[in-house]
């Protein structure tokens, strides 16, 4: 539940904070056609997002490579939207300007779902990763910490809106000390919201781009022609009309420097966002506290004095949303990620020609969880486990990582087996098969009291726990 609370909240908080600023910009500079124009976009976002979230559901994506070209079109898209806000984010600038204002904020805020939405949409598909049906807790809980990380933004967005919207129709908030109309600074604070934003998101798509092309290393993906696991080799995808740095040189060590610490950052980036949205709801808020506005009669005064509460209890309700996503990104985050202790791996016998592991039934028959361990002529540790499975005299046998979370490992919760990743409680009879969460099937077999595992087996598995 907290993983999905966490994961649900990573994801969309830069998007959906960019997108509702934008859907309030363009409603300002625009009308109704501004703010469809940015809804075509962001429906073009959700709908791109859900075909890469199906794709992903039936075959390994290659993800390096799809986003890197979705930074190439956002970063486009974000500097020629600063241009134009620059030049048309005024009352009076002409429509068209106007027009490719909205224009470019659609195709950001469609590259924008596209990158990070997919992510959202797709998690459903991991709920029922451990065999335990779609009536389990397990999937219940999954799928409830999903759910309240969507009502939260849900809040969050049509809060924010109002409050953003609000400065351009209250206009009240626009005027001086004698209630006299003074000048309306909704398009210039809006526009130069926006502008701060799209600096922020360039500055991290900047450090994503060149962490991808200084990226060289294999990747093991699924062929979808053939269904088999294949190493891949991910290539620098630095283009080479740009020059590449020499190694050690002070512009590389500078290049390397931002790539990983801008790229892989993205709180940082959250922090950046969540400053620059306060601006205008700063705004709101203070301009909300003070008594302006004309009145003839009673009637028209208590007007005046629910407009400003009004707008001060949304602007509270914005900053009680923040305050939660804080919250989720934080103490959920450290709460998900906790270390449990792993169970001590315990001894067993070796044949006499080394060629087998002889574990003593007796040893792992009171349906625990119990854990092993061996070191390879390569000094790597491989792991196993042993389970009795409930209710019968057959054992569960696999190695202590799994073809999702890799050499993750398991721990005893109570009288379950969980995933130390990714927190999926595991069908205790199904450890021993293949497929979702469950550990590597180990092939074994029981003669003379003891569950026997071939040292062969054990050694092949070396590659799995490396980089452990």
């Amino acid at each position: 539940m907290l993983h999905y609370i966490y994961e649900v909240t990573f994801n969309l908080f830069i998007p959906v904070t960019a997108i509702t600023l934008f859907f309030a910009l363009c409603k300002t500079l625009l009308g109704k056609r501004g703010f469809y124009i940015q809804l075509s976009g962001t429906l073009a976002g959700l709908a791109a997002a859900a075909y890469r979230a199906v794709r992903h559901a039936f075959m390994s994506t290659f993800d390096v490579e799809i986003n890197l070209y979705t930074f190439y079109i956002g970063f486009a898209a974000m500097a020629l939207m600063l241009v134009t806000l620059a030049l048309f984010c005024r009352r009076r600038a002409p429509v068209w300007g106007k027009t490719a204002v909205s224009a470019l904020s659609a195709v950001v805020s469609a590259d924008l779902l596209f990158y990070k939405a997919w992510k959202v949409i797709w998690a459903p598909a991991e709920f029922e990763t451990a065999g335990e049906g779609i009536i389990s807790a397990g999937f219940m809980l999954r799928l409830a910490g999903w759910a309240l990380a969507l009502i939260l933004f849900t809040v969050y967005v049509r809060f924010l809106y109002r409050c953003l919207v609000r400065l351009e129709t209250d206009g009240a908030l626009w005027l001086n000390a004698d209630s006299e109309p003074a000048f309306n600074g909704t398009h210039l604070l809006l526009g130069v919201t926006s502008g701060l934003t799209l600096v922020t998101l360039m500055l991290n798509y900047g450090g994503q781009i060149l962490r991808a092309w200084r990226q060289k290393s294999s990747l093991r993906v699924i062929d979808p022609e053939t269904g088999r696991r294949v190493q891949r080799v991910l290539y620098k995808f630095r283009p080479g009309w740009f020059t590449v740095p020499e190694a050690g040189s002070s512009y590389d060590k500078w290049e390397q420097s931002f790539a990983m610490n801008v790229g892989n950052n993205t709180k940082q980036f959250m922090l950046l966002i969540s400053i620059v949205i306060l601006i205008p709801l700063t705004v709101l808020f203070v301009k909300s506290l003070k008594k302006r506005g004309k009145f003839s009669n009673p009637a028209q005064h208590r007007r005046l004095r629910a407009n400003r509460r009004h707008n001060r209890r949304q602007v509270a309700v914005v900053a009680v949303c923040l305050a939660i996503a804080a919250f989720n990104l934080t103490t959920v985050f450290a709460l998900d990620n906790r270390k449990e202790a792993e169970p001590e791996p315990e001894s067993y016998m070796i044949s006499e020609d080394g060629s087998e592991v002889l574990i003593p039934i007796e040893q792992v028959n009171d349906y625990n969880l119990h854990t092993f361990s061996i070191k390879t002529k390569n000094n790597v540790e491989v792991r196993w486990l042993v389970v009795r499975k409930p209710g019968s005299g057959a054992y569960g046998v696999g190695l202590n990582a799994c073809d999702v979370c890799g050499p993750a490992g398991y721990i005893q919760r109570g009288d379950t087996v969980v995933c130390v990743k990714c927190d999926v409680v595991m069908n205790t009879n199904t450890i021993g098969l293949p497929g979702g969460c469950n550990p590597v099937p180990l092939s074994f077999r029981v003669d003379e009291g003891n569950i026997i595992i071939q040292m062969d087996d054990l050694n092949a598995a070396e590659s799995r726990f490396k980089n452990r």
